[in-house]
């Protein structure tokens, strides 16, 4: 039967009952042809409210155009202008393009990320342009995550030498150690960074901000300097109970899975505590490794940050999600969690995210058992190894027009100026510094900046 035009073009899964039992990648993309058919829905609209949504603005119609006509390298080239990580944005995008596709009026928008990631498959081999011919600047960017290896991707190109300070011993921040590898795999991370690798750029890996170099260190070495840190910074719940045995942090947690250390899980009760993208990964990486996995989240289903597919995900995979409710304590038998007391909540006014506040519900308390607790309620900027002058409220101070701080020719970006926010966000910002980095250094050179 022909598919209408206002219904989407399915993707490949893994089926649930298989994906639970293992960590490869759930969503296995287009088909070319189903990549060309979902293409041809696109109207391309006089105005393309795709690219206005988008925070680095892509050429969404300019990509889909050449996809429609079956072109992925053609499509590849569009995509590289603006973004240096195409196989990961594909795959990870929270995709706010597609709220605003006309499509999804009557029907279901543009699937623009899969599009995406399509031709990130099948045009793998599509490079970055030769860099400028060199300036003799040299920039340091501390922080391979999505806005530093953006910001490195564009000076790079703009024949500035770069070198990246990354405290892993891998580049790509978050995207290594703190997605799964069911929705990120590590083939499509090392796609992207092999196209950065190709540019020049020269990698400090296993180098640590405030233990292994200073920023004056940088400063004497370099004629810029760009804090690309990320927000990855324990954030509690401050709640008693936390320091028992079998109450994680989120971070910690995925990175130990990634990272090939996953704790024992088998047969155990876990509760992920939280509704964002990490919670959702955190309750399904649990699930794999063969526990009783359970959310608890203190808003209801429509105000969960994860998106809806990742949502969907999870309760295919078995995953069940308790909303409006709160934990209040841990408790413990011989210093290990046993329960949680969790309190109800109702919906109140909107708090300063513009959601509405949970308000705990007096005398709601009852009894959850659980062996293991992660928490994934949040994180901020660790602002410990940086001069007093940088820190701001949660994050590193900037001039917002520059990302530049108080410091001359020290700037920052993504998640360490806004604190924790997504993958376009973060590109978008890197983009925005490397820009500012630019001027500045241009500026440098005629004498402007002392």
């Amino acid at each position: 039967m022909e598919r209408s035009v206002w219904e989407r073009v399915p993707v490949r899964e893994v089926p649930p009952e298989e994906r639970r039992l293992d960590f490869r990648e759930v969503n296995l993309g287009y088909t070319p042809e189903d990549a060309i058919a979902e293409a041809s829905r696109c109207i391309f609209c006089r105005r393309p409210f795709c690219v206005e949504a988008c925070p680095f603005h892509q050429d969404v119609p300019g990509y889909l155009a050449r996809i429609k006509e079956g072109d992925f390298a053609g499509a590849m080239q569009v995509i590289l202008r603006d973004n240096p990580l195409p196989a990961v944005c594909g795959r990870v995008c929270p995709h706010p393009c597609e709220s605003v596709c006309p499509r999804g009026k009557k029907g279901d928008p543009i699937a623009i990320a899969w599009l995406k990631r399509a031709a990130a498959d099948y045009a793998p081999d599509v490079k970055f342009p030769e860099p400028a011919p060199p300036t003799g600047f040299r920039v340091a960017i501390v922080g391979a995550g999505p806005a530093g290896l953006t910001a490195a991707w564009q000076l790079r190109l703009k024949g500035h030498a770069v070198t990246v300070y990354e405290a892993m011993d891998y580049p790509g921040g978050m995207l290594y150690f703190g997605i799964p590898v069911f929705r990120l795999p590590r083939e499509a991370l090392k796609a992207d960074l092999e196209r950065l690798n190709a540019l020049g750029i020269e990698w400090r890996l296993g180098v640590k901000l405030g233990e292994h170099i200073t920023l004056d260190e940088l400063q004497q070495q370099y004629d810029a300097v760009l804090l690309a840190i990320g927000a990855l910074k324990q954030r509690w719940m401050n709640i008693p109970g936390e320091d028992l045995e079998g109450v994680w942090h989120v971070i910690d947690f995925v990175k130990a899975v990634n990272l090939g250390n996953p704790p024992d899980l088998k047969g155990k009760r876990v509760a992920v505590i939280g509704g964002g993208f990490s919670a959702i990964d955190a309750v399904r990486m649990a699930i794999r490794l063969g526990a009783e996995a359970f959310i608890l989240y203190r808003r209801d289903r429509e105000q969960m940050p994860a998106s809806q597919e990742e949502v969907r995900h999870a309760e295919e995979e078995g995953v069940t999600i308790h909303f409006l409710v709160n934990p209040t304590r841990f408790i413990s038998e011989n210093g290990r969690l046993v329960a949680i007391e969790v309190q109800r909540q109702q919906l109140g006014e909107p708090d300063e995210s513009g959601r509405p506040r949970p308000v705990p519900i007096p005398g709601s308390e009852f009894i959850v058992p659980a062996d293991v607790v992660i928490e994934a309620i949040s994180q901020e900027v660790d602002l410990s190894h940086l001069p007093e002058p940088l820190k701001g409220r949660r994050v590193i101070a900037v001039n917002p027009e520059n990302l530049q701080t108080s410091v001359p020719g020290v700037f920052a970006a993504g998640d360490a100026v806004t604190g924790p926010w997504d993958v376009p966000n973060a590109i978008a910002s890197g983009h925005k510094a490397a820009q500012a980095i630019h001027e500045w250094l241009c500026s440098k050179q005629t004498g402007k900046v002392g």
